[in-house]
């Protein structure tokens, strides 16, 4: 139960954070956003690793993990900017929220029993999701290559989930999400050195890109220090209701339609939900 609670604690720090990124990614440079943004969660997370984190766990075949994890979630990252910035969220949040199917492959390939009722519940997710963003899509140029963003980013959060759980098991639940933080922020900053135009438009924002760091930061780690529990892939499938506090939170603050067949959608993922729970 653990698991499943900070799943649902990163659903809605992601949510929130993919709305703020909706609003600031249109019309911007996106690499100088992510690299402020993951330097700031990075910065979140730091002091949890140094006081509370176990160093003497550390191996080399941890920190590739973490280091691993890290990365992935920076290329995720990179794919759902550019899919928000040509998309609404409608479209690509629903598609970004369908890692929990290679969350769970992963799982069962690692070793992991996963029973009938989880394949299920993580179809129905699944499928309420995809019924979101195929009833959310309306085509159109300004959307050209926006779904092969998503499903990239859906793939590279997996990815990074499966490794960074399983850096938590080698190290601890504090040092493993603050590495792999470390590592993201580390990766965003030497692309900017290579490319730092629009630094200084992103500085200008740097209040809501903080914020946006803060809510990362708390979600990642919440995902990650599930690597310690039983059943951890629970936080990585529950933490993929992100995707629809997006889609609920655009509607009401950016006037984004959410239609009758989308609503049914939700239904499903939060039917999926209470599957896993139970």
């Amino acid at each position: 139960m653990l698991a499943f609670l900070l799943g649902l604690v990163a659903a809605l720090g992601w949510g929130t954070h993919d709305l703020l990124v909706r609003r600031v990614a249109p019309g911007a440079r996106v690499l100088p956003q992510i690299a402020v943004v993951m330097t700031l969660a990075a910065l979140v997370v730091l002091p949890f690793g140094v006081i509370w984190g176990d160093a003497s766990r550390v191996t080399a075949g941890a920190l590739g993990l973490a280091g691993g994890s890290g990365v992935a979630y920076f290329a995720a990252s990179l794919c759902l900017y550019h899919a928000f910035a040509r998309a609404p969220a409608r479209v690509v949040a629903p598609v970004i929220g369908a890692y929990p199917l290679p969350a769970l492959v992963f799982a069962a390939v690692a070793g992991t029993t996963v029973s009938v009722l989880d394949w299920l519940a993580a179809g129905l997710i699944v499928a309420g999701v995809g019924a979101v963003a195929v009833f959310g899509h309306e085509g159109g140029a300004a959307r050209r290559g926006a779904l092969p963003l998503a499903l990239l980013a859906c793939l590279g959060m997996a990815t990074a989930f499966a490794l960074g759980q399983a850096a938590t098991g080698a190290l601890d639940p504090f040092l493993a999400p603050t590495l792999a933080r470390c590592a993201t922020a580390a990766t965003g900053l030497a692309l900017l050195m290579l490319q730092p135009a629009g630094l200084r438009a992103a500085l200008r924002q740097l209040p809501i890109l903080a914020g946006m760091g803060a809510l990362d930061g708390l979600a990642l780690t919440a995902v990650l220090a599930a690597g310690a529990l039983p059943m951890a892939v629970y936080a990585s499938v529950v933490s993929s209701l992100f995707g629809m506090v997006t889609v609920l939170l655009s509607w009401v603050f950016l006037a984004e339609k959410v239609t009758l067949k989308q609503g049914l959608g939700i239904g499903l993922v939060f039917g999926g939900l209470a599957l896993l729970a139970g």
